[in-house]
């Protein structure tokens, strides 16, 4: 009746099975209840050789109906009907109302098997390599909307709401008339909130709890905290921010200078304030310029380095600044400054990460040529994070997301080469490495608030999605019934060093949609949306490189979904 189904395989080479190695086992009984069904009735009328059974035709009065089964198989069954009754099985007579309650039986089960065939065509599209694009056209968004995805994201809006709160700060000193050298606390103010925010316990503390926010809430609320991962906004406002009011103190101390040099009043701790001042406002500068996510893309190093050789001596300037200014006016004590006290929080918070440094011994597993696995101790690893790893901690840290051990005892992490560094590790891995403790908690962690989602993965990025399908979040939204897709791209996915993904991906999603990009890097974005659409997924998930994350983000949510993914320029 279903005869064969022919699906793609990732090698693309048709494979053809029985229709029935796809179906349910409720669904096999139902086919072979009709067919002994049918076997039954065929075998009590007798027909000739080229006779056919036509319902209608049937006199139901007829005596032939009701005398011992003939034992003639008919020449239009199939053997495998034929095979359903044996020949030499003697069956019951059939009568009228038999016959009736037979074909609404026959109706029933045709009805349920053409449900089953259906069901079974969306798996196998499901698990074939290419979807038919026609099914879910592209629309290209109105030049607003697509203004709004570049312009009004929540990176860039935490920025513009940093600003607006200052600038609401800088009115409100101007009409309450408050002295302008009150400029210098609002600099450190905006000095410690821009480091507050990328600690990694107040991280912790704040996604734990949004984490633990019920899955029952509005879509649009749950969308919209979902977006906090973008914490590096005000990161990068409040920074600039504290550069803008600098800016101001220097105006107000040159022209206090100008009037003092003109009475000839100028000391030389009077020299010393300003020049102080000027070379603390160069260095801000530059670690704001090396930030600029053209120039840190293609400097990444000096970057780097900039921001904490460049960070950390304009720290000591501003100390420096601090003495000098309490030297000149005698006045006001320097313990009774706020601005010292705010300077003295943020400098124990930029000292504290390098109090919990370790070197740790790690084992090294060569998964290709281009992917290697880094094992190291690491007791209780949280899920769902990312610790920074160094090789040499005074030139630079990676952050890579961590995948636990069953036991708890040790983690490890994946890593692709994408650089220099990277490459370096590969090619020869190290016996010990820096790691920088505790581990941040990362934007998956907020995947439980959805009800049901798609994690897409290219990659060595199935790495983070490795310890969220091991994690007890995924096992709880299992449980509820929440619904888990995953989407994979990777070279050579069938490939026996990539077989432990394919059991933890398949442990979550028995169907995932895996591509292999040694076929051709399909449309990722595409796909996502298309999932994502057809199977009614509140949020997506992706970890990629910087293109095809944005790529993926803008997609999903230029069409009314919800899509999350690393912040690269944070």
């Amino acid at each position: 009746m279903l005869g064969h189904i022919s699906r793609k395989t990732n090698s693309h080479n048709p494979v053809t099975k029985p229709a029935s190695a796809y179906l349910k086992p409720q669904s096999l009984n139902r086919v072979e209840s009709s067919k002994g069904l049918l076997a039954a009735f065929v075998g009590s009328v007798p027909m000739s050789e080229h006779q056919t059974v036509r319902p209608d035709k049937i006199d139901t009065n007829d005596p032939r109906m009701r005398s011992e089964s003939h034992q003639l198989p008919h020449p239009h069954l199939s053997s495998s009907v034929s095979d359903a009754v044996p020949m030499s099985q003697t069956v019951e007579p059939f009568s009228a109302v038999d016959f009736s309650k037979t074909m609404e039986t026959l109706a029933s089960n045709a009805s349920a098997e053409k449900d089953d065939i259906l069901t079974l065509t969306e798996r196998l599209e499901d698990n074939s390599t290419s979807i038919n694009c026609s099914k879910l056209p592209k629309v290209r968004p109105s030049w607003p909307h697509r203004f709004c995805l570049h312009w009004l994201t929540a990176y860039r809006v935490l920025i513009a709401l940093t600003f607006i709160a200052n600038l609401v700060v800088l009115i409100l000193m101007v009409r309450l008339d408050l002295p302008l050298e009150e400029s210098l606390t609002a600099t450190a103010a905006n000095l410690l909130v821009s480091v507050v925010v990328r600690q990694e316990d107040l991280i912790n503390a704040s996604f734990d709890l949004i984490a633990k926010l019920p899955s029952n809430l509005p879509l649009s609320i749950r969308k919209f905290v979902a977006d906090f991962h973008h914490y590096g906004g005000v990161h990068i406002g409040c920074a600039v921010s504290a550069l803008l009011w600098y800016c101001l103190f220097i105006a107000v101390t040159t022209r206090e200078g100008v009037r003092l040099f003109g009475q000839r009043a100028m000391t030389g701790w009077h020299w010393s304030d300003i020049a102080t001042c000027y070379l603390f406002l160069l260095l801000i500068a530059l670690v704001c310029l090396a930030a600029i996510p053209k120039i840190r893309e293609l400097l990444h190093n000096s970057f780097e380095r900039s921001h904490r050789w460049g960070g950390w001596s304009a720290l000591a300037l501003l100390w420096i600044n601090s003495g000098i200014h309490t030297k000149i006016d005698a006045t006001h004590a320097l313990y009774k400054s706020p601005s010292i006290w705010l300077l003295a929080v943020t400098t124990f918070l930029i000292i504290l990460p390098w109090l919990r440094i370790r070197r740790v011994a790690i084992q090294a597993h060569l998964i290709s040529s281009r992917e290697v696995m880094l094992t190291f101790p690491y007791k209780d690893m949280p899920p769902n994070s990312t610790s920074r790893f160094s090789l040499a901690p005074l030139k630079e840290w990676h952050a890579f997301a961590t995948i636990p051990s069953k036991d708890g005892s040790s983690a490890a992490i994946l890593i692709s080469a994408a650089g220099d560094w990277t490459k370096k590790i590969i090619a020869n891995p190290p016996s010990r490495i820096w790691i920088r403790k505790p581990a941040a908690a990362n934007f998956l962690a907020f995947t439980p608030i959805f009800n049901s989602v798609l994690l897409v993965a290219t990659g060595a990025g199935i790495g983070p999605m490795l310890s969220l399908l091991s994690s007890p979040a995924i096992k709880s939204m299992q449980a509820d019934g929440k619904r888990i897709r995953v989407m994979w791209c990777v070279y050579d996915p069938n490939a026996p060093h990539w077989a432990f993904v394919q059991t933890a991906i398949r442990n979550v999603d028995p169907m995932p949609k895996i591509f292999d990009s040694k076929q051709g890097r399909p449309d990722i974005a595409f796909e996502a949306r298309h999932l994502a659409h057809k199977h009614e997924l509140e949020a997506v998930m992706i970890v990629s490189n910087k293109k095809v994350t944005n790529d993926v983000v803008r997609e999903v949510k230029a069409h009314g979904g919800a899509a999350y993914g690393a912040v690269f320029d944070s």
